[in-house]
């Protein structure tokens, strides 16, 4: 099994918990860390090292740390736990579709659910194209 943690700056990290919920019920296996301005990057640090501490002190679970940007806070402090843990990857530019991905792949390797969500990452960017439909295809 895998867990899943969605670490961010301010309250994408509740609001991303709080969609999944929505979409799909609550997960066992599924947190959140929010970096906020108030508390800062110490605090942010501790929580997510205890979160990470706990989560491998009571399961053999393998941990995906899904971050919202690239060399931001959340994913250098995931990167730093990547490093000092066995089995625990990191993944910058999270979108709502790789989080979905991540949970619904929870059972497999932590490899087989990296590149997938990777891929869902990329192909789940699109942008709107006007098309028309025509009467006789109704």
């Amino acid at each position: 099994m895998t867990t899943i943690i969605f670490a961010a700056h301010g309250m994408s990290a509740p609001g991303m918990k709080d969609s999944v919920e929505m979409v799909i019920g609550p997960q066992n296996n599924f947190h959140q860390v929010m970096l906020s301005q108030e508390e800062g990057i110490e605090a942010f640090r501790k929580s997510l090292t205890a979160l990470v501490t706990s989560i491998k002190k009571e399961t053999d679970d393998d941990i995906l740390i899904l971050t919202d940007m690239p060399a931001g806070s959340p994913f250098n402090v995931g990167a730093q736990l990547a490093l000092q843990f066995r089995q625990v990857s990191v993944l910058s530019g999270t979108n709502f579709s790789m989080v979905l991905t991540a949970l619904e792949m929870a059972g497999e390797s932590l490899d087989n659910i990296l590149s997938q969500v990777i891929e869902t990452g990329r192909s789940a960017i699109d942008s709107f194209k006007e098309t028309v439909i025509a009467e006789e295809d109704f």
